[in-house]
């Protein structure tokens, strides 16, 4: 009978402890899941800001290669007109 009483209670103990290691991993899943989330949305905004970097950066290439180059310049303040 004593026995049986020492066995109920480590059995007891044994499904605490197993609930509770249950409830961190749905815990430590769940903060898993949003930083993962949290990454991909990081990846994509810096994929997002390499894009418009390389855009900004075509344009000034494209202004080098035209003054270098080509010898374009801007024209002066007596040789613009204004169409309205």
């Amino acid at each position: 009978m004593r026995l049986n009483l020492i066995l109920f209670f480590v059995l007891i103990i044994f499904a605490l402890a197993l609930v509770n290691v249950e409830h961190q991993y749905r815990n430590h899943y769940s903060k898993w899941d949003i930083e993962n989330k949290l990454t991909i949305d990081l990846k994509d905004e810096k994929t997002k800001l390499q894009i418009e970097e390389s855009d900004k950066s075509g344009n000034d290439r494209v202004n080098e290669l035209a003054q270098k180059k080509l010898n374009m310049s801007l024209p002066d303040s007596k040789n613009q007109r204004t169409l309205k």
